[in-house]
């Protein structure tokens, strides 16, 4: 990360996705080859812009780069307070549909869209807690006085 109040470079910026989807879909989704392959250029071109010896990309290549991991061209460019809040939608975004798929509740991103990071983390929570049996208990049980519980992490 930059000093506080300075600009990243493109290198931290696309390090900082690489890293974060490393975490989510594994090391073999973000090697140099396969991030070329997907975005159509050579993975020398990758090695230089994740290794700042290339800072001054075509748009095209940026648009490639953000089609690839899910964010706005404007990631690259914004101040870290802008890219950190998409990567955050990103990655609340990718709980809920994992949540859907393993619970059952297709196109739920579709059907949420336009929901903050945190009301969209709050959703997954919820399906993930209806969703397994041990954790939630009889979904239609009650708490004091008859109401239902609404305990969600």
């Amino acid at each position: 990360m930059p000093p506080s109040g300075a600009r990243r470079t493109l290198a931290q910026a696309l390090s900082r996705l690489i890293d974060e989807k490393a975490k989510c879909d594994g090391e073999a989704s973000v090697a140099d080859q396969v991030i070329g392959e997907a975005i159509g250029k050579s993975r020398t071109t990758v090695w230089k812009l994740r290794t700042g010896q290339e800072v001054n990309p075509k748009v095209e290549t940026l648009e490639a780069l953000a089609r690839y991991f899910g964010v706005r061209v404007a990631y690259f460019l914004d101040e870290d307070d802008v890219a950190d809040d998409q990567l955050a939608a990103l990655a609340a975004a990718r709980r809920l549909r994992e949540a859907g798929e393993k619970y059952g509740v297709p196109d739920v991103n579709a059907r949420l869209a336009g929901l903050s990071p945190v009301a969209l983390a709050a959703v997954a929570r919820l399906i993930e807690r209806l969703g397994d049996p041990e954790r939630s208990g009889d979904p239609g049980r009650s708490g004091p006085e008859g109401q239902v519980s609404s305990d969600v992490d």
